[in-house]
């Protein structure tokens, strides 16, 4: 086995365990306040952005514009989000996050930030900042595959 080969191997190791750790136990935390992590995630950005389009979301999740479109209107009938229209372009719809979808936020963030603590116990300063460096990496050039392909 090359180098290459071994990097290779033990990245999708690693990333196949690091998978296993955040996404699953994730995916019972967020179900705790009846959500999806897809949703979770929705409402996450919704708050970081303050306003976004389905557009907008549809670029940074995993997932194709229509399966947002309606996750967004789930999350408009719960009364999670609302949405907005531009006056100066109507088709143009503008989301964010309703009071209802920032108190479950507020309390589903605290969640995860307990877990992912957890998670991370053990782990320096230094070590996380690495790891964070690493990971934006191998994304950046995901991103730049995908966009080249």
């Amino acid at each position: 086995m090359t180098s290459s080969e071994a990097t290779s191997a033990d990245l999708r190791t690693c990333v196949d365990g690091l998978v296993n750790a955040v996404y699953k136990e994730a995916t019972q935390e967020v179900a705790r306040y009846s959500l999806t992590p897809l949703e979770f995630n929705l409402l996450r950005i919704c708050m970081e952005r303050r306003e976004s389009t389905a557009t907008d979301l549809a670029e940074v999740l995993p997932v194709d514009a229509s399966r947002i479109s309606r996750v967004v209107t789930g999350l408009v009938d719960r009364g999670f989000i609302r949405r907005r229209r531009l006056r100066e372009d109507r088709r143009i719809v503008m989301l964010r996050l309703s009071e209802e979808g920032e108190a479950l936020m507020s309390r589903a963030l605290l969640g995860m930030e307990q877990h992912d603590a957890m998670l991370t116990e053990g782990v320096g300063e230094e070590e996380m900042r690495a790891f964070v460096s690493v990971s934006q990496k191998v994304a950046a050039n995901h991103a730049a595959l995908r966009r080249a392909g």
